[in-house]
């Protein structure tokens, strides 16, 4: 066996180095596959895969060595300096078994193809893959192949996690939510008057993919005229660095109504803003990167005058608002009808000394389709 080794490292012995030594003039093709063809997985899901190497002669192998691994990093910089932090949020490491010819301490591996199937498990709690511009949470898969004429050769695979977020568990995410506001539009020496608006919700809390219906009222008690008004989805993402921390927001979805009149009203009915596929809220896990969402009012006045924005916090979860918690029903604070067996009010019922609006003004749940969650960037 002693012979056969020397033979199978004399063939190379004027590989250059740089080259990538022996096993790159004998690999013909190493690849990680995994069991999902979009190499996405939720938190508490088994990863299964395998390395595929295609030997075009045979060699040598001490060992091979699989590293899965999720890090955040964070970079911005600063008038003075670069800010930067890194963070480990999981890590797996192990060594594969070589079903090869066995001699001393290592294994040959004839030339043809070769597998060595892998497998290991997320944990509950890990954060989502995430992308920004100035900061990333990813995951990838490596496999090293060690051989005893070096150099190591090694492949990377990335892989995508989605985290859980249950908007049962989160406080208020079932409450209605409404903002307003009242503010003087116009340069600083000629303001026109004034305009108010409102912004409500029927609930804080929204799943991914899930429609917001938005309802809106806006009063242009102005001479000037509103040039348009829009609602948007923002993503607020803050980086957190050692000394610092830096935010950035982004619009991700945006819907348009027209314009309003001097003296005139603007009444959004409901309006649906449909939500992407994106990372949950909070991004629980990752103490670098913390992310927030919220919809906004924003309303544009012809003219030389500031635009008029309405903000309103929101939480975006993977597990929606029961409807057993959902307040399908708005309370109204009306007489009591105990006494009297009809019903004044259309649409409402009586229940005890509370009175409710049916379920016939109920919105309907939608869920909109949304591109998938990707990922571009290379792994150094």
């Amino acid at each position: 066996m002693d012979e056969m080794k020397n033979l199978v490292y004399k063939s190379s012995d004027t590989t250059s180095s740089c080259s990538g030594g022996v096993m790159e003039s004998r690999l013909e093709k190493f690849q990680i596959i995994f069991n999902n063809p979009t190499a996405t997985y939720h938190v508490s899901d088994t990863v299964y895969g395998y390395g595929w190497i295609v030997l075009k002669e045979p060699i040598f192998v001490q060992s091979v060595c699989l590293e899965a691994i999720g890090e955040a990093k964070v970079e911005w910089m600063t008038s003075s300096d670069i800010q930067a932090s890194d963070e480990e949020v999981f890590n797996y490491t192990t060594v594969l078994p070589i079903k090869g010819d066995k001699d001393s301490n290592d294994d040959l591996l004839h030339s043809g193809s070769h597998y060595f199937p892998f497998e290991f498990s997320l944990p509950p709690k890990l954060p989502s893959s995430f992308k920004g511009k100035h900061g990333r949470l990813r995951y990838y898969v490596r496999m090293t192949i060690t051989t005893p004429g070096g150099p190591h050769h090694e492949r990377t695979s990335k892989f995508a996690v989605i985290s859980n977020l249950d908007l049962n568990k989160e406080p208020d995410a079932s409450l209605p939510v409404e903002n307003d506001t009242f503010e003087a539009i116009g340069s600083w020496c000629c303001v026109s008057g004034t305009v108010t608006a409102t912004l409500k919700l029927e609930k804080k809390g929204f799943a991914v993919k899930e429609a917001i219906p938005v309802w809106a009222e806006i009063k242009n008690l102005s001479t000037r005229r509103i040039c348009s008004t829009q609602v948007s989805l923002i993503q607020n993402v803050t980086y957190y660095s050692f000394r610092g921390r830096f935010s950035e927001s982004s619009t991700l979805v945006t819907i348009h109504k027209g314009s309003v009149a001097p003296r005139g009203k603007q009444t959004w009915q409901r309006e649906l803003l449909s939500i992407p596929t994106v990372a949950p809220s909070h991004l629980r896990g990752c103490k670098i990167i913390d992310i927030q969402y919220y919809i906004e009012l924003s309303i544009k006045p012809a003219g030389i005058a500031r635009k008029v924005k309405l903000p309103l916090d929101i939480v975006i979860g993977t597990v929606p608002v029961s409807k057993l918690q959902s307040p399908r029903t708005s309370y109204h604070p009306l007489p009591s009808t105990v006494n009297d067996t009809s019903c004044p009010f259309p649409f409402f019922e009586s229940v005890s000394d509370q009175v409710f609006l049916t379920d016939k003004l109920c919105l309907q749940h939608m869920i909109p389709t949304a591109p998938p969650w990707e990922e571009d960037d290379d792994i150094p």
